[in-house]
């Protein structure tokens, strides 16, 4: 079983030192690295080849930024593995081997669709996480980042079911990719397209798991950098805010996925189905005030 990494990069080269050095002393030689370079004015490629030196590299030069959502088409199609791995590059991954451990769940489970590094078991129409918690105010997620406390609640089993992800660490199965033909290109540049693939996943039968692979995410290493923001500037006319595409695409998802959402995956890959207590209340509510939901069980196999 091969895997290819992808990481796409526009400059932040400085920022993103750190995580490729550890990813090269954490992935095995015979991963194949795809680094997709964004228009960056970074001597991004010098440091692949000089530094990093995988023993295999597909290096993709785009002269713009296509946005995220096409360069994950991009790599799905470009592709000669079973497995596709997406980090961003300022994705920081501790475990020693982590692919070898990941190849082995694709390998246990001929129907896992999707391995996430921070994933949560319930969606809702509007693209928010769900997940049952230990106690009022904890966050929805489960994780082994090193503050995993902080988004949600900490995984010490080796797995745990999963709906959906966050983009910056997920790990796809061709064969899955193959049935949803990649990712959806009418989402515009990068918002809700990590829910997306993730739902498609389950729409097309297969499981989904986030691991308790130790690892750390930054956060916006694209955003604050100049030629990304120069790049958002031209493109929807605000360097610095993309909540009108955030708008856009979190629409076309609620149209997308009304008939079967909200939906949760329970510890055993079964579907939550019918009207239960929301778990999350104000601050000053009594718990009669919890508001229902009605998931809509297993609705999403094989939806239209």
């Amino acid at each position: 079983m091969k895997t290819t990494l992808c990481i796409p990069l526009i400059n932040g080269l400085r920022e993103a030192m750190p995580a490729l050095a550890l990813l090269k002393v954490n992935t095995s030689e015979d991963v194949e690295w795809m680094i997709i370079d964004n228009g960056s004015t970074d001597p991004i490629e010098k440091y692949i080849r000089d530094y990093i030196k995988p023993a295999r590299l597909n290096y993709i030069r785009n002269e713009g930024n296509p946005g995220l959502n096409k360069n994950r088409q991009f790599a799905y199609e470009s592709m000669d593995s079973d497995i596709l791995a997406w980090f961003h590059g300022d994705t920081f991954v501790y475990e020693k081997d982590w692919n070898k451990r990941i190849e082995s769940y694709f390998k246990e489970m001929p129907d896992l669709g999707i391995v996430g590094l921070f994933g949560a078991q319930g969606c809702l129409p509007n693209g928010g996480r769900i997940q049952d918690i230990e106690y009022h105010g904890q966050q929805s997620g489960w994780s082994n980042m090193v503050e995993a406390e902080i988004h949600g609640r900490r995984l010490k089993d080796p797995w745990h079911a999963s709906a959906i992800f966050d983009d910056f660490g997920m790990i796809f199965s061709k064969k899955m990719l193959d049935q949803t033909k990649g990712f959806d290109q009418n989402y515009k540049y990068h918002h809700m397209t990590d829910r997306d693939i993730s739902l498609e996943s389950l729409r097309h039968g297969f499981k989904n798991i986030v691991a308790n692979i130790y690892c750390h995410h930054v956060g916006n290493l694209a955003a604050s950098n100049p030629l990304y923001q120069k790049w958002q500037a031209e493109t929807i006319g605000n360097a610095t805010d993309s909540i009108s595409i955030h708008n856009e695409n979190t629409k076309y998802f609620e149209n997308k996925w009304k008939e079967v959402l909200p939906v949760y995956v329970e510890d055993n890959f079964s579907f939550r189905e019918g009207l239960m207590p929301f778990p999350y209340k104000g601050v000053d509510e009594p718990e009669s005030a919890w508001r229902q939901i009605e998931y809509k069980g297993d609705n999403i196999v094989g939806a239209k």
